[in-house]
C-alpha cells in the first residue's frame, strides 16, 4: 500500500486530513498526533495505507482530489465512507458527492448533524444509508423522500426553543409555515435554526415579536436580508411609547419597504388604544384582525380535535384487529408455548417482538423492533406512514435473551392519549396508591414477564439511563442505585446484581423525558 503526501504547510494552524482505506471502507479523519517534518514536504510517495492532505489544499484543489479519490474508490471497490466528525464532513462533502454510489455514509461524531450537512447529503444523490448520532427531526421526512435510510444512534430531538414553540417538527411544516413567533431571548441554536427555517420555507407571511427588542429586530432583519427574503410583515406586539424607538422603527421601515419590500408594524393592546384617541382607527382595524385571528384559532382547535379523534379511532381499530388475531391464535394454541401465540401477528409485521401493558393507563400495544430507533417514530405497526408512530424496542436490545436493561420508546401523544400519551399518569397519587398498578406486563416472543415498577422521574435529555448491558456486577449495581435515587416516589423495591429491568421512555417536552423503570418479578415473588 502507498501513502501520498501533498506539499502542505506544516504550521500549527494548518489541519492535516488523512484518508485511509480499510477493507471496503474509505475513512476520513483529522491527523492530530503524527506531525510531519520539513524533510517530508516535497515527498510524493512513502510506505503506508493513508493519503494525507491539508485542509487548505483540499479547498484549493477539490477537483483534483475528487478525481484521485474517485479512482481509488472504483479500484478498491469501496462500499462505505466513514467520517470522524461533523466539521470534517462539511469540508469533505463536496468530494464525497462526486463519488460513485455509497452504500453507507457513517458520521462518527456524537453530535446531531446540522441542516446544512443534511441538505448536502440529500443533494448528493449517491448515498443509500446515513449512519449518524442524530439529525434534526424535520429532516427525517426529507431524507426518506429522497430514498436515504437513516440509522440514528440517539433519539431525534428539537434543536432549539424557536423550533419547539413554532411546532416545526417536520420538513413540510417548516416549508408551509405562514406565521412564526420570536422569543425575548435568542440563543445561538435559535439563530441557526431561524437561518435553516428561512432557507427552507416558501410561504412565510408574518413574523411576530412578543415585545419590542431592537437587538432581536435588527438580528432578524439581518437574517432576512442575508437570506434574500422579501414581502414579509414584522409585527411587534408591544405598547411602545418610546419616541426614539418609534422613530428608529419608522426609519427602518422606510428602508426595508424600499429595498426589501419588508414591512414593520406595531400592534398595540386594547387598553392602550382606548387611552389614545388618535389611534382609534388603528384599534378598529385591529379588532377586525382579531376576529380573523379568532377564526383561525377556532379552525386550528377544531382541526386538532378532529385530528385527535381520527388518531384515537385509527389506533383503536388497529388494536381491535390485532386483539382479534391474538384471541384466535390463543384459542388455537392453548397447549403450545408463548411464541406460537404471535405466529399470525408476525405475519402482519415480522418486527413484532412482544406485547406491553401498563395498568391504569391506555398502554396496551404490541411492541416492534427494527435496525434503528427512528423508523417507528413515523410509522405504525402496519409500517404505514403515521405521525403517531408506534411503541418500539431499542434496536440494541436482544429479542432472544433478555438484556440487563430492555428499553421501550413511544411518542407522548397526550392530547389523544395514544402510544405513551398516558404514561405520565404514573406520577398521579391515584395511580400510585393502587399497588396492583405497580406491576407492568411485558411478554416477549419467548416468555411471559411481570415487571414491578421501582423508579419514576422526569429528567433533562440524557442517555445515561439508556445502557443495555454492563461489564461487571459492580457497574450494574451502581447503575441500578442511580435509577432508584432519581425516583420521585419510594416504591420500596430492593434490587440486586442479577435483576433484569425494563425501561419505558417518552417526551415530556422538547428538553425533558419521563422515564419508568421496572424490575422483572421472579416466580417466587409473583
Amino acid at each position: 500500500m502507498l501513502l501520498y503526501l501533498c506539499r502542505i504547510n506544516c504550521g500549527e494552524r494548518m489541519k492535516k486530513i488523512t484518508i485511509a482505506i480499510k477493507d471496503n471502507s474509505l475513512i476520513f479523519k483529522f491527523r492530530t498526533n503524527k506531525p510531519v517534518g520539513p524533510n517530508l514536504l516535497n515527498t510524493n510517495v512513502i510506505s503506508n495505507n493513508e493519503l494525507v492532505f491539508s485542509d487548505e489544499y483540499i479547498k484549493e484543489n477539490s477537483k483534483l482530489v475528487s478525481l484521485f479519490i474517485c479512482d481509488l474508490f472504483k479500484e478498491r471497490e469501496i462500499k462505505e465512507v466513514v467520517i470522524s466528525n461533523n466539521e470534517l464532513g462539511i469540508l469533505m462533502i463536496d468530494i464525497i458527492k462526486k463519488l460513485p454510489i455509497i452504500e453507507k455514509l457513517i458520521i462518527m461524531d456524537d453530535d446531531n448533524l446540522s441542516y446544512s450537512m443534511c441538505e448536502v447529503i440529500v443533494k448528493s444523490k449517491n448515498i443509500k444509508v446515513l449512519d449518524c448520532y442524530g439529525i434534526p427531526q424535520f429532516m427525517i421526512e426529507e431524507l426518506d423522500n429522497h430514498g436515504i435510510k437513516v440509522n440514528s444512534r440517539n433519539e431525534v430531538l428539537f434543536t432549539s426553543n424557536f423550533m419547539a414553540e413554532n411546532n416545526l417538527t417536520s420538513f413540510s411544516k417548516i416549508y408551509y409555515k405562514t406565521n412564526i413567533r420570536i422569543n425575548d431571548v435568542l440563543t445561538r441554536e435559535d439563530i441557526e435554526d431561524i437561518k435553516t427555517f428561512l432557507a427552507i420555507n416558501k410561504y412565510l407571511k408574518v413574523i411576530h415579536f412578543d415585545r419590542y427588542s431592537s437587538d432581536n429586530i435588527n438580528l432578524i432583519v439581518s437574517l432576512l436580508k442575508n437570506a434574500k427574503v422579501k414581502n414579509k410583515v414584522i409585527q411587534i406586539h408591544d405598547d411602545l411609547d418610546d419616541a426614539n424607538a418609534i422613530t428608529n422603527l419608522r426609519n427602518l421601515n422606510k428602508e426595508l419597504k424600499k429595498k426589501y419590500r419588508l414591512k414593520i408594524s406595531l400592534i398595540y393592546s386594547k387598553d392602550y388604544l382606548e387611552k389614545n384617541y388618535l389611534q382609534q382607527i388603528i384599534f378598529t382595524t385591529l379588532k377586525i384582525c382579531a376576529l380573523i385571528i379568532f377564526a383561525i384559532v377556532v379552525s386550528v382547535c377544531g382541526y386538532i380535535l378532529y385530528n385527535n379523534h381520527v388518531s384515537e379511532t385509527k389506533i383503536k381499530q388497529i388494536k381491535d384487529d390485532i386483539e382479534d388475531i391474538m384471541s384466535e391464535e390463543s384459542t388455537d394454541n392453548k397447549e403450545n408455548n408463548v411464541i406460537n401465540s404471535y405466529d399470525k401477528l408476525r405475519e402482519i409485521n415480522s418486527d413484532i417482538v412482544g406485547w406491553l401493558k401498563v395498568p391504569g393507563t391506555n398502554i396496551d400495544y404490541p411492541v416492534v423492533r427494527t435496525t434503528d430507533n427512528s423508523y417507528y417514530l413515523t410509522r405504525n405497526v402496519y409500517k404505514e406512514k403515521d405521525y403517531n408512530g408506534w411503541v418500539f424496542m431499542d434496536y440494541r436490545n436482544s429479542i432472544d435473551i433478555l438484556d440487563d436493561n430492555t428499553i421501550i420508546y413511544a411518542h407522548n401523544r397526550f392530547t389523544s392519549g395514544v402510544m405513551f400519551g398516558t404514561l405520565p399518569k404514573i406520577r398521579k397519587k391515584d395511580w400510585l396508591k393502587k399497588k396492583e398498578n405497580h406491576y407492568i406486563t411485558f411478554n416477549s416472543l419467548y416468555e411471559e414477564g411481570t415487571w414491578r415498577v421501582f423508579s419514576i422521574y422526569g429528567i433533562d435529555v440524557t442517555s445515561d439511563y439508556l445502557l443495555t448491558n454492563f461489564l461487571d456486577k459492580d457497574e450494574k449495581m451502581e447503575f441500578l442505585n442511580m435509577l432508584k435515587d432519581r425516583s420521585e416516589y419510594d416504591f420500596g423495591v430492593e434490587l440486586d446484581e442479577d435483576d433484569k429491568i425494563l425501561t419505558l421512555s417518552t417526551c415530556l417536552d422538547n428538553n425533558e423525558r419521563f422515564v419508568v423503570h421496572a424490575v422483572l418479578v421472579t416466580d417466587e415473588e409473583s
